[in-house]
Parts: C-alpha cells; sequence; structure tokens
C-alpha cells in the first residue's frame, strides 16, 4: 500500500519512508526486505519517532517538506479504508468480541480524503491547502504535558534496563509510562508484546497480558473509548 504510493508519487519528488516501531529489528525484517531496495523503510528500536514528533500509534505519519520543516504534525494516516467498518458482526458472538468488532467499525473514516491530500501536495508543494505552516503545525501539534514527558523518560528507562537484562524492572517502569499517557498506544504494544508473544514467534495481536499488566489490548481499546477515540484523526 505505502510502496504502492511510494512509487507513484517519487516521480514528483515525493518520497513515502516508512518505519517500523520495534525492540527487536528482526520482527520487522521481512517487510523490510520485501520494500527493497525501491521503498525506503526503517527500523526505530529505540521509539525515537515517539519522543521527536509525537506518534502514539500506528499508522501515523508527520510531513517534512524539501527544507526539513514539518508542515504537517503526527496525525492518523490511513490511505485505504479499513475493512472492519464494513464487516459483519455475527450476533452470536461472545459478548466481549461483539463489543470490539463493533467499536472497530468506528475507525474514522478518513482514508480517501487524506491519500488525496497528499497527492495533491505531492503535486502542489506549499502551494497545497494541506501543506500547513510553522504557526499552524504548532497549534494542530499534539500537547505534551509534564505528565507525557515523564512517561517517555520512563518508556525510555524500561527500555534500558530491558536491554540490561533486568525485565522485571523494565516492566515496572512501564506500567508507570502507561499510567501517566494511556492513550500512548506505541509505549503499551512495545511492552505488551514481550509477554504475549511466545518465543521466536510473530507478534501477538491479541496482547492478552493481564497476568503481568493487569490489562489487554481489548481491555483498553474499550476503556479508552474504542474506534473513534484509537486514531488520531487528520483535519482535513
Amino acid at each position: 500500500m505505502w510502496q504502492a504510493l511510494h512509487e507513484e508519487l517519487a516521480p514528483l519528488g515525493l518520497s513515502v519512508v516508512t518505519v517500523a516501531l520495534d525492540f527487536d529489528p528482526a520482527k520487522a525484517r521481512p517487510w523490510i526486505d520485501v520494500a527493497a531496495p525501491t521503498h525506503p523503510s526503517l527500523i526505530d528500536s529505540e521509539h525515537r519517532v515517539d519522543e521527536l514528533f509525537g506518534i502514539s500509534n500506528v499508522p501515523m505519519a508527520v510531513w517534512i517538506d524539501e527544507t526539513g520543516t514539518l508542515v504537517r504534525p503526527a496525525e492518523g494516516a490511513a490511505i485505504q479504508v479499513s475493512p472492519l467498518r464494513s464487516m459483519e458482526v455475527p450476533a452470536d458472538l461472545p459478548e466481549r468480541m461483539r463489543q470490539v468488532l463493533t467499536e472497530m467499525k468506528n475507525f474514522p473514516d478518513t482514508a480517501e480524503a487524506y491519500r488525496a491530500a497528499i497527492v495533491d501536495w505531492a503535486n502542489r508543494g506549499a502551494e497545497s491547502p494541506y501543506a500547513l505552516t510553522p504557526e499552524e503545525v504548532i497549534e494542530r501539534s499534539q500537547p505534551r504535558s509534564a505528565d507525557h514527558s515523564r512517561a517517555a523518560a520512563c518508556f525510555e528507562l524500561g527500555h534500558h534496563l530491558h536491554l540490561q537484562g533486568d525485565h522485571d524492572a523494565a516492566v515496572a517502569w512501564w506500567k508507570e509510562a502507561h499510567a501517566l499517557f494511556p492513550e500512548n498506544w506505541t509505549y503499551k504494544r512495545q511492552a505488551w508484546t514481550l509477554e504475549s508473544t511466545p518465543e521466536g514467534e510473530d507478534s501477538d495481536k491479541a496482547q492478552e497480558v493481564q497476568d503481568v499488566y493487569g490489562t489487554s489490548w481489548s481491555d483498553e481499546f474499550l476503556r479508552l473509548g474504542g474506534g473513534a477515540a484509537y486514531v488520531i484523526a487528520p483535519d482535513l
């Protein structure tokens, strides 16, 4: 999807760069290899884009012009309509699963408009109405409270301890990061996947981590507002 958009718009001078967020680069390597050599794809094993740009979930994106200036801040980035929006939710499913699937239908429907905005920017550059001024970028950027800053520090400290082999201490700091910034899904999912993914297997998506964190992806998804709150919808 993103590779195809990159190939479509590269002749106009626009590069679509995708960045995988994972402590373990090997988890993202298959997708990086498939994208090579035509699509620039990176692995951020330290979650620097979280800290620098305010990425709090995936997929999110920022727009950077040819001068290195940010022209759109971090926002939900989808260019294809999610099939989850139109799926049928069987009435005989277990109640919990039915609630989660029903809420997934409430993901913001901005894919077509967001893709059109990117294409417009590629064609018109600074003249595109979707390319914001620095003042507009600042105004639209997600606020970073003191708690959010502390959460970033806690998450980084947890990562350091994890690399040092002290996983229990890492979990304690990650729990603190989650409490300080509950809407940051990258902090949660990165920590949770270490508990819920069996050794040598692909990252677990359900992330049932009640034994360690007392919660799960579905618990948090519903608690924080479901589909409508899960994505920072782009203001187009």
